[in-house]
């Protein structure tokens, strides 16, 4: 005898959420959809992973025109009842590497594919961000319908309305709460530049710019640590193993003085940073924004902490429950995609 089981409370939720938030939802286009969704979390290309985001609308072209740098790119068109969903996405995915979300646009007798992004600077808003703040599209969201399907792990996918709704659809066969990562990722930015003084503005500025960086690191890094220590912290061993740099790199001074703001510079200090992170061992920065070492290693000490994880989930515990002055918390990303940031016991 066989049982066979499948993820109905899932499909459930998806579908209730998707009715509720997008008004006559081509049935043939959903089923499609619903067959693909379990694969979005792992989808890959080549053995590389790619996390598409899809943007379900019905109105692309008011979207592009709300959001400031936004561009599309159509690329195909095709009757409702002859919709080949799957086919599409493929062909798009792999512009995804690269930050670009996939459209549906979604009319009464087509679908159209394509892809879009904000072509602004990397210390500016992502296209979901612009698109979710944007109060010209809120204010429409009775008759704008905008769904974004974005997976957050590889077994999390979470669903996102203009109407302010989320879903979240963990697909492992535990109870594990998955931390959202938006929560997570701004608290380590907000500790990150606590002690960094500027005016407002140029404060939001780069704690943007850091938003994206580890935006981009969550999507194309397949596991990172990194470390924040006080401004004034002097190592005593603790990090000895690992390269520290002679003269700390310091993203504000790269453009919080406008007159001498460089996007270029910006950009290749962004990219090393992430070179940085996606080495082996822990990334140290400050709290005024300085990167200060890289490729670091503690030497584990979990033994009497119940720790289910590999290598770098016992690294960060272990600076977590460290207890030492100056180091003021640790953001860990593993291969899986599961990500967390904790401050360092007092």
């Amino acid at each position: 005898m066989q049982d066979t089981v499948t993820y109905s409370t899932a499909k459930v939720a998806v579908t209730e959420f998707v009715e509720r938030e997008f008004e006559n939802f081509p049935k043939k286009l959903f089923t499609q959809f619903l067959n693909f969704f379990s694969s979005l979390s792992t989808y890959e290309e080549e053995g590389t992973k790619l996390h598409p985001n899809i943007l379900f609308t019905n109105n692309i072209d008011l979207i592009a025109k709300n959001i400031e740098d936004c561009y599309k790119l159509s690329m195909f068109t095709e009757n409702i009842a002859e919709v080949k969903f799957n086919y599409n996405i493929k062909k798009l995915a792999p512009f995804c590497k690269h930050g670009w979300v996939i459209f549906v646009n979604i009319k009464e007798d087509t679908v159209t594919y394509g892809i879009c992004n904000v072509l602004n600077s990397i210390k500016e808003k992502s296209l979901k961000n612009l698109i979710f703040s944007n109060a010209v599209l809120k204010e429409r969201s009775d008759k704008l319908y905008i769904v974004h399907v974005e997976p957050t792990s590889s077994y999390n996918i979470t669903l996102t309305s203009l109407k302010g709704e989320k879903l979240s659809i963990n697909n492992t066969l535990d109870d594990t709460i998955v931390n959202d990562w938006q929560t997570e990722i701004r608290e380590f930015v907000d500790a990150s530049f606590s002690k960094l003084r500027t005016t407002q503005k140029k404060l939001d500025e780069i704690k943007t710019m850091y938003e994206n960086v580890f935006d981009s690191v969550f999507k194309t890094v397949h596991g990172a640590l990194c470390v924040i220590v006080d401004k004034d912290y002097v190592d005593n061993g603790f990090f000895q193993d690992g390269v520290w740099l002679k003269e700390p790199i310091s993203f504000s001074k790269l453009f919080l003085r406008s007159k001498t703001y460089n996007e270029s510079k910006l950009k290749g200090i962004c990219e090393l940073f992430m070179d940085m992170l996606d080495y082996d061992g822990i990334t140290i920065v400050d709290n005024t924004g300085r990167i200060r070492a890289y490729n670091v290693f503690v030497e584990s000490n979990t033994r009497n902490l119940n720790v289910v994880g590999g290598a770098r989930k016992r690294a960060a515990y272990t600076v977590i429950n460290s207890r030492r002055k100056r180091i003021i918390g640790i953001y860990f990303q593993s291969h899986e995609g599961e990500a967390f940031y904790k401050p360092v016991k007092k």
